[in-house]
């Protein structure tokens, strides 16, 4: 039975990146659940800055309603404080669910297809609030869309990716709309490529970047708000069969961030474990 395991971190709907399958834990995948497959997922996010560390769990669930069309949820809470940016990236107080579209699955040779997923969802505020600057704002709903593509074979793994998010004003105020992107290379070595009843292993380098833009405060654009940011790093992804562990951790590679607003952001890192229940009728692909 081949493993597929759908991660916490790759609600790609929905405000974090929602990977999947064999996927990265920063970024954005194409994989989607097989037909009457069940995911769950939970893991510790945290972003670490000169005025604070924030600290993100939550539980994921995913279900397939046909082979190539997956419904989520992703219900995330924080903890500890940090004044930093919006991120759509890494999970935070919002609560998120829709679906994803794998509108193209091309199987261009044995072990090897090209993919494309199309996703959409919506964000809500969650019970509790943000820290920072975003924590003074009154909350509105929003909408989260994403596309990705990619190739993927037993021991290569390629992605692309872009998202857009932009919240509803409530009481003049609104969190900055979210552009953000993803890039991702994955390696299977062939020595820890092994069976469904044994570890199995593979590496990934994530590339991501966000781009926020102004908050508006009381019906005034707050100076200096937007910024963007380039992160870069590993993550290890080890399946057994059907549980699958995952951890990485990114640097900055470039930061435009105002620090007479923000903290100056230094490091990304999560922690991530998830389950899948196969169904006996479950659709290789």
């Amino acid at each position: 039975m081949k493993s597929r395991m759908v991660l916490a971190c790759a609600v790609l709907v929905t405000g974090t990146a929602f990977a999947a399958d064999h996927g990265p834990v920063f970024s954005y995948a194409t994989p989607v659940n097989s037909q009457r497959e069940f995911s769950f997922n939970t893991g510790i996010f945290g972003r670490n800055g000169s005025r604070g560390t924030q600290f993100s769990t939550g539980s994921g669930f995913g279900y397939g309603v046909t082979p190539h069309i997956t419904i989520n949820a992703f219900l995330p809470a924080s903890f500890g404080s940090g004044n930093l940016p919006e991120s759509r990236m890494m999970s935070g107080t919002e609560w998120s669910a829709g679906a994803s579209w794998r509108f193209l699955h091309s199987v261009t040779s044995v072990g090897k297809r090209i993919e494309s997923t199309a996703s959409l969802g919506l964000v809500v505020p969650g019970p509790q609030q943000d820290s920072g600057v975003l924590g003074t704002l009154h909350r509105a709903p929003g909408v989260a869309g994403t596309l990705v593509t990619g190739l993927a074979s037993r021991s290569q793994y390629v992605w692309v990716g872009g998202g857009y998010t932009r919240f509803a004003e409530a009481s003049n105020d609104r969190r900055p709309d979210t552009l953000s992107w993803s890039a991702v290379y994955g390696y299977r070595p062939s020595r820890l490529r092994r069976g469904y009843d044994k570890w199995d292993y593979r590496g990934f380098a994530e590339l991501t970047g966000e781009h926020t833009g102004s908050i508006r405060s009381g019906g005034v654009i707050l100076p200096d708000s937007s910024s963007t940011t380039v992160w870069l790093g590993p993550s290890v992804l080890a399946i057994f069969k059907n549980i699958a562990i995952e951890g990485g951790v990114q640097g900055p590679l470039f930061r435009d961030v105002s620090e007479s607003v923000y903290g100056r952001e230094r490091v990304r890192f999560a922690i991530n474990l998830s389950y899948l229940k196969y169904s006996s009728h479950t659709s290789s692909h």
